[in-house]
Formats: structure tokens, C-alpha cells, sequence
């Protein structure tokens, strides 16, 4: 078993070997995350009550994305990463199915900005903490979910507290510490799932990201936690899956960067609702409209099964984003014959009778899907035919292969709905920058839309 103290005594000493692979990962999760979180300010009202409350706590050195005044860093990682998940458009890990920059980039912002902290140490909290939140999502040895624990957040979470741990260059000891004041801030059931007014399940990042800044800022004041918080007899893991983290998912931390691998979204929703909007693709192709389909059945494995459970809620979305975390609606949506854009979770749609219709006619299979297939969709026409669509698994779009210019047309539809107007030439060119002048003139554009002279 390794312990919490070894593995951040690896990460020390892999913040000296990071390679080229890994900065550039981290610079377009950066451009990715920052502008979802853009879009989120103008798309998003259950982001709303962190930016009011954020600027009611007072003024400090670190940015509101939209808002022009600044606040305090902890006060700016709780709004800004309200924002981070709020359209479901971050990056995943798609084979621990986590979010490992969706807390990590609000924490790590804010406190560079606070600390006026070089480009280089901003790229290092990025590269380590994404890569602690990638191996701590394989780590548990069970379903989280069976002991009823929505983990995801509080994996990328302690990512998060990672990242700005290195950030203010923390020694092993504060760090270990860090981890242990996050995990008396922030756990997360999964009541969410059964509540559709809920607005946990978008805003959840911004209380990890809060709790992350302020365990680093705890420890670096010389704050005690535990010692084993993540593999001890009550730590982390045991309460997940009653036993102990697989040790092997840290054995090459330093040697490997799993950065790279984190996938960029292609539509605005939950990666297990892609394989609906490739069903429909092809369906469409093939000429079949609304009106030809009778039922679908789907196939599908854990744990994308809770994309149709409970299923009142999974057919009538009350919420933008209860409705992308549903195969049934975004099904309906991608049947339409619309492509799958910021706005296709508007309320207008949520109340559309001939989509809440179809979505009701779309339902989980008894069996599961075979294991080298993401899904199976068995369209049923009025016809009495029946047309099966295998979805292997996607294509993911890697981080390491994607160059700041691929990602040209996600930024534009993201800087074209948000609150304050952020020209996408300016932000590509103050991220391509940010080794030269550290985060200060980013976030400036961020919050007045104006380039730094």
C-alpha cells in the first residue's frame, strides 16, 4: 500500500521532470476550461449566487471571470469554479470518468493571481494536480456509488489541492497536510442524482475548488491534519470503497504524465450522453425522422446506466443541466436534427412536448452492452422495423494532439455567449504568452474583456 506521503514526496520531485507532452496538455486544458467557464457566465443562472456572494465577502487580488471587480482567492475559486462545470463542456479522463481539471484550473488561477506567481509555477500546479486527480479516479477498489458517494468531484478536488500545493512550492509535509484539511471540507453523496432541482450537480467544482485553495493556505500557515488521508483506517478511500486505494495507479507517477490523455468534449454534455448524439447521426443519414421511430431501447454498462435512472427525471428535465445528463433527452435533442450546441439546453427546449415525448419513448435495455461497445441503440420504427446501431467506443480528443488552433471554433461559441465580450484572438494570444507574463494579463481580459496595454 502507498501512502499519501510517499506520493506527494513523488510529485515533488516530479514537478522537475515534467515534459514538453505535459506543459502543452496543461496549456490547452487551460484554454479549454477557461473558456467553457467563460460561457458559463452568460448561459448558467444557478451560477449566479456564487458571483453576488463572492463579491459580497469583499474585494482581493484575484479575478471574477466577468465581473470587474476582484475578490479574495478563496472567495474566486468558489465563483469561478461555480462556472467550471455548469454546461457539462470541461474535459474528462474518460477512463476514470472524471473531471480533472474542472476544480483544479478555478483553484490555481486564483491563487496565481494572489500570489503574482510565475507562468511556470502555473503550468506546474496544472500538470501535477491533473495528473493526481487522473490516477486517484482509477485508484478505488469498488463503486463509490454503492456506498452512496458521488466521488468524482472529490477526486479532482484533491487534484485541485495537489496543484496549488505545488504552486506555493509546499513541502511534503504541508502538502499531505493540505489533502487532509480538503477532505474535512469537501465530500460529496450522490443525493444529487436524485434530485432534479438540484443545483449541485453544476456547481459542484466551485465548493472543491474553494475548499482546495483554502486547505493549501491552511497548511502553508502550519495547520495539522492526519497523517494517512487518503489510505488510513477511516481515510479516504476506506470510507469510498472499505478498502484501500490500488496501489499501482501511483507506482510511475514522474515517469508518466497522464495530462495528455484527458479528452476535450466535443458537445456541450455528460461524456456518457455522446454515444445518443452519434445513434443520431447516423440515423439521420440514413433518412429516419421523429415520426418513423416508435421506441428505442439502449444498451449500455455501468456506470452509464444512471443516464436513465430515475427515469421521471432522465424524460423530463427540469434543469440545463439535469437535461445533459440524460440519454433519452439529449437523444431527443440530437433526433431533432439539430447539431448539439451551447443552446440546445435552453428551457424552451426542456418544455418541448414532441422531445419530453420522445425521450419517453426511449428506454434502458434489460442487458448490458458488450464490452467493447460503448452502447447499442435498437431503433424500433412504426414500420415494425428495427434498426441496431453498435457505438464503439469514441475517439477520444487528446489533449496531447490538440494544437491551441483546434480548438478555435469551441472558443468562439464559447466567447460569443458570455456575459462580458472576450475577443478569441486576444484570449489565444495572452494564453500563448502566459510563460512570459504569468496569469495577470489573461485574467484582466477575462474580466473587462480588454487586453492589458
Amino acid at each position: 500500500m502507498t501512502s499519501t506521503r510517499a506520493i506527494v514526496e513523488r510529485y515533488a520531485e516530479a514537478r522537475m521532470g515534467m515534459d514538453a507532452a505535459a506543459r502543452h496538455a496543461a496549456t490547452i486544458a487551460l484554454a479549454d476550461g477557461l473558456a467553457v467557464m467563460v460561457a458559463a457566465t452568460g448561459l448558467e443562472p444557478s451560477v449566479r449566487p456564487f458571483m453576488a456572494h463572492a463579491l459580497a465577502m469583499g474585494q482581493g487580488p484575484s479575478t471574477l471571470i466577468g465581473e470587474s471587480r476582484k475578490v479574495s482567492p478563496t472567495s474566486a475559486a468558489l465563483a469561478n469554479g461555480a462556472l467550471a462545470h455548469a454546461l457539462d463542456f470541461e474535459d474528462t479522463f474518460e477512463p476514470g470518468k472524471v473531471h480533472p481539471n474542472a476544480s483544479l484550473i478555478p483553484a490555481v488561477i486564483a491563487l496565481a493571481e494572489s500570489e503574482d506567481a510565475t507562468g511556470e509555477a502555473l503550468i506546474a500546479g496544472l500538470v501535477l494536480g491533473c495528473d493526481f486527480a487522473c490516477r486517484l479516479s482509477l485508484a478505488p477498489d469498488g463503486d463509490p456509488a454503492a456506498r452512496g458517494w458521488y466521488h468524482p468531484p472529490i477526486l479532482s478536488g484533491l487534484g485541485a489541492t495537489l496543484g496549488c500545493c505545488t504552486l506555493l512550492s509546499l513541502d511534503p509535509d504541508a502538502t499531505t497536510n493540505a489533502l487532509g484539511l480538503f477532505l474535512s471540507q469537501f465530500m460529496l453523496a450522490d443525493e444529487l442524482k436524485r434530485s432534479p432541482l438540484s443545483h449541485l450537480r453544476a456547481v459542484r467544482e466551485g465548493l472543491a475548488a474553494r475548499a482546495a485553495v483554502e486547505a493549501a493556505l491552511l497548511a502553508r500557515a502550519g495547520v495539522v491534519a492526519v497523517e494517512q488521508p487518503l489510505e488510513g483506517q477511516s481515510g479516504l478511500f476506506r470510507l469510498l470503497t472499505g478498502a484501500p486505494p490500488k496501489a499501482e495507479v501511483f507506482a510511475d507517477i514522474g515517469t508518466t504524465f497522464l495530462g495528455p490523455d484527458v479528452g476535450i468534449k466535443r458537445w456541450p454534455a455528460c461524456r456518457g450522453t455522446h454515444s445518443a448524439i452519434v445513434a443520431a447521426q447516423r440515423l439521420r443519414r440514413r433518412g429516419i425522422s421523429l415520426s418513423d421511430i416508435a421506441e428505442v431501447s439502449v444498451q449500455v454498462s455501468p456506470p452509464n446506466d444512471m443516464l436513465f435512472v430515475p427515469r421521471n427525471q432522465r424524460i423530463r428535465p427540469q434543469t440545463p443541466i439535469d437535461a445533459k445528463f440524460s440519454i433519452p433527452f439529449v437523444l431527443a435533442l440530437a433526433l431533432q436534427g439539430e447539431e448539439i450546441t451551447l443552446e440546445s439546453f435552453s428551457s424552451q427546449n426542456l418544455a418541448t412536448d414532441i422531445l419530453r415525448d420522445l425521450a419517453a419513448r426511449v428506454r434502458m435495455a434489460g442487458s448490458l452492452a458488450p464490452p467493447h461497445l460503448e452502447a447499442v441503440f435498437h431503433f424500433h420504427l412504426m414500420t415494425g422495423d428495427v434498426i441496431a446501431e453498435p457505438i464503439e467506443p469514441l475517439d477520444a480528443w487528446r489533449a496531447g494532439d490538440t494544437a491551441l488552433d483546434d480548438l478555435g471554433s469551441k472558443i468562439e461559441a464559447c466567447m460569443a455567449v458570455s456575459l462580458v465580450p472576450v475577443p478569441p484572438g486576444l484570449f489565444t494570444a495572452a494564453l500563448g504568452d502566459l510563460a512570459d507574463t504569468g496569469i495577470g494579463p489573461l485574467m484582466q481580459l477575462l474580466r473587462t474583456g480588454i487586453a492589458a496595454n
